[in-house]
């Protein structure tokens, strides 16, 4: 299942020895972390590279995402500066892969799914940038061993969550250039207690409007009609992120729903910058599911499943590899990446 094994072995023996602290991570410096993780992602951007003709929306949404990262990444002359020019010529060449694979997959991208790339083709032709700081999480006390042995999820549960109204939310921000913030929009993102892929949809509203150059104006809607902050609902929703991602860690296996869930849900609240995603067990986890052909991928019924779980479907590349779920990844990965580089 693991690709190139001395690096990858090199990467598991080191996030064995560590816990989750950003102290335990600097005693292993650049060329122990960092260059297996750039390693990972290189496998499955020539995945991607090879396999243009099976791409989908959600895949290339994740290219993007990862391309944001490794742009801020570049950007950061404090981090940047830092890193060996090993290092530097990988991730100089990574940015540029994922517009060459747009440019050959955007015509066969329009054509499987018409409306869905018209939908969210705004964030497909540039990379995705992402506010990011340091954050905190005030966590409580969770018996998640108990929770974890309890924790089943059908698909009933699955589809709580109105996909049509969060693509809904999403095509406004994304085609609106006056950054207007719908009380309908807002009060999908303020709804509380949300699980699973409902919290995840409503992180992704809130970071898809800061990509658009509208925090501002999601600031004062938020403060306007429930006197919160976005900072206060990233941190709610990524607090309730992180007890369900720790039952899914407890009970995911590679290939199942859970791991997709698993990676989106660590994805999102890195990007934001929550550092107790920042865990190298999960990471060694994550890892472990990439196969030897770069990608990462479900046990896929049908060519395209409706899973109910993300924006909209999964779509097979082949072999067992899943579009979205290998753009989830390289999502993850770069968003582990430059957390790693910015907080060390």
């Amino acid at each position: 299942m693991v690709r190139d094994a001395p690096l990858f072995a090199l990467l598991l023996l080191a996030l064995s020895a560590l816990s989750a602290s950003l102290v335990d991570a600097r005693e292993y410096g650049q060329p122990t972390l960092v260059l297996p993780l750039l390693d990972s992602l290189e496998q499955v951007l020539r995945f991607f590279s090879e396999n243009t003709a099976s791409i989908n929306v959600d895949g290339m949404s994740g290219l993007r995402v990862m391309q944001g990262q490794l742009v801020d990444i570049r950007n950061d002359t404090r981090v940047w500066d830092s890193l060996s020019s090993e290092i530097q010529d990988k991730i100089t060449a990574m940015i540029e892969i994922p517009d060459t694979i747009y440019a050959e997959t955007r015509a066969q991208m329009a054509q499987f799914d018409p409306a869905y790339f018209t939908l969210f083709v705004p964030a497909l032709t540039r990379p995705v940038r992402v506010d990011w700081r340091r954050r905190s999480l005030n966590l409580p006390t969770w018996d998640i061993v108990r929770e974890a042995a309890d924790y089943v999820m059908t698909q009933q549960e699955q589809t709580v969550h109105n996909y049509t109204e969060s693509n809904i939310c999403y095509s406004n921000i994304l085609s609106n250039s006056k950054c207007e913030i719908s009380k309908f929009c807002a009060n999908m993102l303020m709804r509380p207690n949300k699980k699973q892929y409902a919290s995840t949809h409503q992180l992704i509203y809130a970071q898809a409007v800061e990509a658009q150059g509208c925090s501002e104006e999601l600031e004062r809607s938020l403060q306007k009609w429930y006197a919160k902050s976005v900072d206060d609902v990233k941190e709610d929703l990524c607090r309730n992120i992180y007890k369900d991602a720790s039952i899914v860690y407890a009970r995911t296996e590679p290939a199942s729903l859970l791991s997709d869930l698993f990676l989106e849900q660590n994805a999102l609240c890195l990007s934001a910058g929550f550092v107790e995603f920042l865990r190298f067990d999960w990471l060694s986890a994550v890892l472990s599911w990439q196969r030897m052909n770069g990608c990462f991928g479900l046990e896929l019924e049908s060519a395209n499943p409706v899973t109910g779980r993300r924006l909209l479907m999964e779509r097979s590349m082949g072999g067992g590899c899943g579009s979205h779920i290998s753009g989830l990844a390289t999502t993850y990965l770069s968003t582990f990446l430059k957390n790693l580089l910015f907080l060390l």
